[in-house]
């Protein structure tokens, strides 16, 4: 089931047709799908210079087991050794105890700032017209920055100039199409997708139901969500030596959900009360490029405009009396935070075989935020009154230049020397980096090799987050004059062998030390009024170490790949913690991956992975002081709730992140079942279980009172209980892939 992660999707078919016919011609048309494909992922893995790359086809990622009958190329990510996916069900990302803000996703060039839709189950990306993702995770080539933990570089499919086909699919929270096709043949040719939830159109007759049977209690539930993306690539050959392409991507989410109370009798005032939140997240792009064949080398020329926005509103409408006006009232609060970019880039490639590769290149962008802008109004007794926070809009430039050198002087002997200089221009404070990026790679005999890199990475914005889940009301910061940029330093060294043609391993030991990680002052959160958003924040440091371990083996049949993750993670802020250190909330100690993939025939083909983490990290009190005056009861144990806090005592919290919840592991499985239809087309059924022994993976863990007065008949029996909250059990999956 992992050997995609193993494989470089990136080589051209056409190379390795070549290298088999150089062996034999006659045994080529019979033995490549098989014997090159295998001998690859096991020469790839000795051989490449590139440390923490993994390349994976979007074809791979539609044949794992799904939720809710939806492929997700985050979640096939996740499963990576160095990897956290941080809270169950949703599309984190924590690579190397990074945080999920530090991962650049890029869509063809294309820079996505958010790429999660209902809150974070679903990633953005369309499988369906993905052709394959190479994920870095240690040596960064030079040519990326921005971020300083991860690297998804995402290509779409390429179209096709002569034959127009596609795909559609119907799965349990929504629809997919895909098509591609030529405009002008062999000139003009586009691939484009479209995803659409109907979670909204199933929800207005269940809606309309619940609100039938609450009608006579003067109750009415409100409830919305939809979700879509678009993105579509259009390919120009001008002529051999010069080609264009440009994408186009927009993706959007609205939420909508809340209660309404009124009078449902003639006899008692009429009136009503209405509560509800409305969240609205999203990012829209496009990107062209040109490039420019010359001899052996290629000259490059690209623009992009990206913007992402999220919008969440707590509204409260009310009239106490309908018959009188001045008991009308209101009581609303509306935030925003979001970014532009505009992007200017030009690049050289060269290659000279094997023994030299040049990439370099410059680029400026300019980026517009809207860091925040938190708006409330109040209306009570016939007075309006208002209070606005922050609004102003900040620039800010970015200017880059980039270099890779890659030389292989001897055949056992390879490196790759890279430099990234940065200058970020803000509130008339210029800072500059300079990024070197190296690696080395030495051959030890025919079947293994030693790898080592070091890589210098800066990021001049921060999502800051309050809560473990990553949700579109996390503010997104930038860099200004009063915070320096993020940095961080990672060294990695490595370990690889070849067992067999079939099986190969790596062993992989990595640390890394972050500068100025932003956080939320003690008492402050996004939501605090009067308070400029620069206030609410605090800078820190952190450094997180650990070893990744990976074995694939590939038979006839069978396949599958066992992962191992271990890893340390820590955070320092002088104004948190008593400027103590402390644990980062995902510091997940252990993590294990087995995937399995066994084709029964030519029809039918099994899935299986399983995933054991050690559990997140979170602040929970354990003791209570006294309170002066109060008779203090024996921790845990306190008076029955609805007395006040003071009978609880004051929380005694003595470090930050001083729990760890519960163990996470699950087992997910799934069969795909493809036939070939009479009209000559496709179809593919997708048939998985989620979570297949329907393990409650503790999410959260809360402090309550109880009183087990149905089990021991005594109403004074009340204590304080320690309570964890699970998200999903046992899900199963279909879905129906129609391949046109």
């Amino acid at each position: 089931m992992r050997r995609g992660f193993a494989l470089l999707a990136v080589l051209s078919l056409s190379s390795a047709i070549s290298h088999a016919q150089s062996k034999d011609t006659l045994r080529t048309e019979i033995l490549l799908p098989d014997v090159e494909v295998r001998g690859e992922g096991a020469r790839r893995n000795l051989e490449s210079l590139e440390m923490g790359r993994f390349s994976l086809s979007g074809q791979k990622i539609s044949s794992l087991p799904v939720l809710l009958g939806e492929p997700d190329l985050i979640k096939a990510l996740q499963i990576l050794p160095g990897v956290s996916p941080g809270v169950e069900g949703f599309t984190g990302l924590y690579v190397h105890g990074g945080d999920n803000d530090q991962n650049l996703y890029l869509l063809q060039g294309l820079p996505l700032y958010n790429v999660s839709h209902l809150g974070g189950v679903f990633s953005s990306f369309n499988v369906y017209t993905v052709s394959k993702v190479d994920f870095y995770k240690s040596a960064f080539p030079s040519k990326y920055g921005g971020r300083i933990s991860s690297i998804s570089d995402v290509s779409l499919k390429q179209p096709d100039f002569e034959h127009y086909h596609g795909k559609a699919s119907i799965g349990l929270l929504g629809a997919n199409l895909s098509a591609t096709g030529p405009v002008i043949k062999n000139k003009l040719a586009f691939t484009a997708g479209v995803r659409r939830s109907w979670i909204d159109a199933v929800s207005v007759p269940t809606l309309a139901v619940i609100n039938a049977a609450q009608k006579k209690n003067g109750k009415k539930t409100i409830g919305n969500y939809n979700f879509m993306d678009f993105n579509a690539r259009l390919d120009w050959k001008i002529s051999d030596n010069l080609s264009a392409f440009a994408i186009g991507y927009y993706g959007h989410d609205g939420l909508k959900m809340g209660s309404r109370e009124f009078s449902n009798s003639q006899a008692t005032s009429q009136f009503y009360d209405e509560k509800y939140n409305r969240l609205s997240w999203g990012n829209w792009g496009a990107l062209g490029q040109l490039n420019w064949m010359k001899g052996v080398g290629m000259l490059s020329l690209s623009a992009y405009l990206s913007s992402y926005s999220s919008d969440y509103a707590q509204m409260h409408d009310f009239q106490q009396d309908m018959e009188d006006e001045q008991s009308k009232g209101y009581s609303h609060q509306h935030t925003e935070n979001g970014i532009t970019d505009a992007n200017v880039k030009l690049s050289y490639l060269l290659e000279l075989g094997n023994a030299y590769t040049l990439h370099a290149g410059i680029q400026a962008t300019g980026h517009d935020y809207l860091p925040e802008r938190i708006v409330s109004s109040v209306l009570y007794d016939g007075t309006a009154s208002g209070n606005r926070n922050g609004g102003n809009h900040l620039k800010a430039g970015e200017y880059a230049f980039f270099v890779d050198n890659t030389v292989s002087p001897l055949a056992s002997l390879s490196f790759n020397l890279g430099l990234r200089g940065v200058a970020y221009h803000v509130q008339g404070t210029t800072f500059r980096s300079l990024e070197p990026r190296l690696s080395l790679r030495l051959l030890l005999g025919q079947d293994y090799s030693l790898k080592a890199s070091y890589t210098r990475m800066s990021q001049f914005a921060q999502q800051i987050s309050s809560s473990y889940i990553n949700l579109p009301t996390d503010f997104l910061q930038p860099v200004t004059a009063r915070f320096s940029p993020l940095k961080c330093s990672q060294y990695s060294a490595g370990f690889y062998g070849n067992l067999s043609k079939q099986t190969y391993f790596s062993v992989e030991g990595w640390y890394r030390d972050l500068k100025n990680l932003l956080e939320y002052r003690e008492g402050v959160s996004l939501m605090s009024m009067g308070i400029d958003w620069e206030q609410k924040l605090t800078s820190g440091n952190g450094w997180a170490y650990g070893l990744d371990i990976s074995a694939t083996t590939e038979w006839d049949r069978l396949s599958g790949t066992v992962g191992y993750g271990l890893m340390w993670n820590e955070r320092k802020f002088p104004e948190l913690n008593f400027g103590k250190a402390f644990p980062s909330k995902f510091d997940n100690r252990h993590k294990i991956n087995v995937n399995m993939n066994y084709r029964l025939n030519e029809r039918m083909e099994l899935n299986a992975g399983w995933t054991y983490m050690t559990g997140n990290r979170l602040t929970l009190a354990l003791y209570n002081y006294d309170v002066p005056g109060k008779d203090f009861p024996e921790a845990p144990t306190v008076g029955p709730p609805g007395y006040g806090n003071e009978s609880d005592g004051i929380d005694y919290l003595y470090t930050k992140n001083n729990i760890r919840i519960p163990a996470y592991h699950r087992l997910d499985v799934g069969l795909s079942i493809h036939k070939m239809l009479k009209n000559g087309n496709h179809g593919t059924w997708n048939i998985s279980l989620y979570n297949a022994y329907c393990r409650m993976n503790p999410m959260t863990v809360v402090k309550d009172n109880e009183n087990e007065y149905w089990l021991l008949g005594d109403r004074t029996e009340w204590h304080r209980a320690f309570k964890s909250f699970s998200l999903l059990p046992l899900i199963p999956s279909v879905s129906y892939i129609y391949s046109f």
